[in-house]
């Protein structure tokens, strides 16, 4: 999906990281989808791309200051509609069952 610093990062998501960020920035993920038509607004778009970021290079999540700091360096590059594509797309593949 990505590649920085020779790794290649993916997102992976799964119903605990969803309730992670639900509960960490107090709002509702779907609600938050459907409400902006998938257009994230930030602060929901680093929670879920933070929470959701990882290695398949080294297969580990990348955590913390790290995967904040990779976000920021990723906006700047790919810019903020391709990091929410790849964000809600992550989210649909990983965890269909919650878009039927």
């Amino acid at each position: 999906m990505f590649e920085v610093d020779g790794n290649t990062l993916d997102l992976r998501f799964n119903t605990q990281k969803i309730k992670n960020v639900e509960a960490l920035l107090k709002i509702s993920v779907m609600n938050e989808l459907r409400n902006t038509q998938g257009l994230l607004s930030f602060h929901v778009l680093e929670g879920l791309f933070v929470i959701g970021l990882f290695d398949a290079t080294e297969e580990k999540a990348v955590n913390g200051k790290k995967a904040q700091d990779i976000f920021e360096s990723l906006l700047r590059s790919e810019g903020y509609e391709n990091i929410c594509a790849a964000v809600v797309t992550k989210l649909q593949e990983d965890l269909g069952f919650l878009f039927r």
